[in-house]
């Protein structure tokens, strides 16, 4: 299957290309892709916003054909 993903804000300095496409396996979870996507420790440590098809999600949801995965860190105001 594959999923188009997108990692926007500060977290685009970890990662070769910002928006890309991935051939995944069936059942894969958006925790895998952030593996895949290999941020380094210090940065999978901290928390990371994930929105698939525009919605928030955790990292255990199950990916389907044609989704899209936005990833960034959450923001701040006051």
């Amino acid at each position: 299957m594959k999923v188009n993903v997108k990692v926007v804000g500060p977290l685009q300095q970890y990662v070769k290309k910002p928006k890309s496409q991935w051939d995944l396996s069936e059942g894969t979870v958006v925790n895998k892709l952030l593996n895949l996507l290999e941020f380094p420790d210090k940065i999978r440590k901290m928390p990371i916003m994930i929105l698939v098809n525009m919605k928030f999600c955790k990292s255990d949801v199950e990916l389907k054909d044609g989704d899209e995965v936005v990833l960034l860190w959450p923001v701040g105001g006051g």
